[in-house]
């Protein structure tokens, strides 16, 4: 499923506030650049755009996960070389943290 909205379907506090409880990090590598939204569950699979389905990933690794599954997505890394471990408990826990609303307007607002 193509995203035909662009960034419009998420509000830009919000995604912000995302970003900062991931450590404005893809919580896949690490990288702080070129960072967007993944979906834990993907839409096309019944995923949600609660933030508990979100996380933070830069565009290689959104790019290369597409619609895949954590499980396949896990599969694809390892087979990469890249260990996992560890990776499902980190983004539970990024994903159970409280969202701070506040922090990402205080943000959206520094940024204009």
């Amino acid at each position: 499923m193509s995203n035909k909205h662009g960034s419009k379907w998420i509000r830009p506090a919000k995604r912000l506030a995302i970003y900062a409880r991931d450590g404005f990090a893809c919580v896949f590598c690490g990288e702080e650049e070129r960072l967007t939204l993944d979906h834990v569950l993907p839409r096309e699979m019944g995923g949600t755009h609660k933030e508990t389905n979100l996380v933070t990933a830069c565009l290689s690794c959104n790019s290369a996960k597409r619609a895949l599954t954590m499980r396949a997505w896990f599969a694809m890394l390892r087979d990469r070389g890249i260990e996992t471990e560890g990776l499902a408990k980190k983004i539970k826990t990024h994903t159970a943290k409280p969202l701070n609303i506040a922090l990402g307007k205080k943000l959206l607002k520094a940024r204009k």
